[in-house]
């Protein structure tokens, strides 16, 4: 993959790119970008926003070579339009959870998160390419990519970027002080305590961290003061998500990839504490959950209710923003941004959701969405959504100015890629000649 093919292939499907390099006042770079999984424009959460993030810096000129560490049998991803615009070195080295597996993780000093993907094949990979190649930056898309940091340091000296989404120090507090059952809280307390000196250990050791937010920034900062981070917005292609329209054709969306300990939080304490009560208020109401990775309770919801469908992995989630009335997001556990609130205010669709939910992004409630933390608050806005197209409309139209002005990843001059180039010079500047 050249950084002319990159180019070559937004022009075809629409996309600008930017000026030649000259007109940037930056040459262009060879990136490696290790990430966990193929990234996708069509899912959700992470793999968009890192689809993009790509999307970024090839458009900008950029060669990125994406290493991504993969499952060993089958896929949720699809490498297909990836490697349109980048090359893809493809590791299958990621193990199944397990009890035996998280049992064992008691002994070890990685929390169970980071041990999943802490693959010696993939260092093997990183260090066949930083050896038989010059890259000038070095991105690792998650704390989960960041074991790689050590290899990489060992065999080139170019710049390495950490991209935080979230810190997962503070979701895994959140989360073990709601599991239930003292044998699971200790658990999760004792994996919390281990990323907690894992990231303390990791940030300072990256040339830069980027974060989303604000909040993130400072609870970074708190646990490793030497670290340098720096918040980059997150950012898709806004004007895709609001081509076209489609007729909505039921009430309430719940999305996400639901393999993830904070998204099943969500949804379970939406199924049990706020649906009966929408379901009170307004008898009928419907539900699709859409998400791959479902645990069995999840696709039972389907036998209980006429009123929920589970429609697991879709090819495109986009369809399913246009089609809902309101995307309900009952988060509890959390940090950075949530990608699919995002995707929603792009799409034009109405949002109830949480304080935490909301996070990071520069919303105002009642203008762009709603938002409420008590399961009878949430219910009562969702059903106050839902009997008013009106006002339906209102939130979803200032939702898609707001996403255009602040998440736009075909900006002329995207943070990421500024940032990018600008950490490149300043190492090129310390470098003798």
């Amino acid at each position: 993959m050249t950084a002319a093919r990159g180019v070559a292939y937004h022009r075809a499907v629409g996309i600008p790119v930017f000026p030649d390099a000259s007109g940037r006042g930056s040459r262009d770079m060879k990136i490696l970008y290790i990430t966990q999984g193929f990234p996708e424009r069509r899912m959700i959460g992470g793999q968009i926003s890192s689809f993009y993030r790509i999307v970024q810096l090839t458009r900008a000129g950029h060669e990125v070579t994406a290493l991504c560490l993969v499952p060993r049998g089958d896929t949720e991803t699809d490498p297909a339009e990836l490697s349109e615009i980048a090359r893809i070195v493809a590791v299958r080295d990621v193990p199944d959870a397990s009890v035996p597996r998280y049992l064992a993780n008691l002994f070890d000093p990685l929390p169970w998160p980071i041990r999943r993907y802490a693959s010696r094949a993939a260092d093997r990979a990183v260090r066949e390419l930083l050896d038989a190649e010059t890259f000038d930056l070095v991105i690792a898309n998650s704390i989960h990519a960041a074991t790689r940091l050590a290899t990489v340091r060992a065999h080139t000296s170019a710049p390495c970027v950490l991209f935080a989404p979230n810190v997962q120090s503070t979701i895994m507090e959140l989360y073990w002080r709601h599991l239930p059952g003292p044998a699971a809280r200790l658990y999760g307390r004792i994996q919390w305590r281990k990323m907690v000196a894992f990231e303390r250990g990791l940030a300072p050791r990256f040339d830069r961290v980027f974060v989303y937010t604000e909040t993130d920034r400072s609870g970074l900062l708190d646990l490793a003061p030497d670290a340098k981070v720096e918040i980059v917005p997150i950012a898709l292609d806004v004007a895709a998500l609001a081509e076209g329209d489609e007729a909505e054709e039921f009430d309430m969306l719940f999305i996400g990839y639901l393999g993830w300990a904070p998204n099943l939080d969500s949804l379970a304490w939406f199924m049990d504490d706020i649906a009966p009560r929408i379901r009170r208020l307004r008898p009928g109401t419907d539900l699709a959950v859409v998400g791959a990775g479902a645990p069995p309770w999840v696709g039972a919801l389907d036998d209980e209710s006429p009123y929920t469908r589970v429609h697991g992995r879709v090819e495109d989630a986009t369809p399913f923003f246009k089609r809902a009335r309101v995307l309900v997001v009952p988060l509890r556990i959390g940090s950075g941004v949530r990608v699919k609130i995002v995707q929603a205010m792009a799409v034009g669709c109405a949002v109830v959701t949480t304080s935490k939910g909301c996070e990071g992004l520069e919303v105002e409630n009642g203008t762009h969405l709603l938002v409420a933390d008590r399961p009878d608050e949430f219910a009562e806005a969702v059903v106050r959504v839902l009997g008013s197209g009106a006002e339906r409309r209102a939130l979803g139209e200032k939702a898609r100015e707001l996403a255009a002005a602040k998440h736009d990843a075909l900006a002329d001059r995207p943070p990421l890629v500024e940032a990018c180039e600008r950490i490149v010079r300043e190492r090129e500047a310390r470098t003798p000649a």
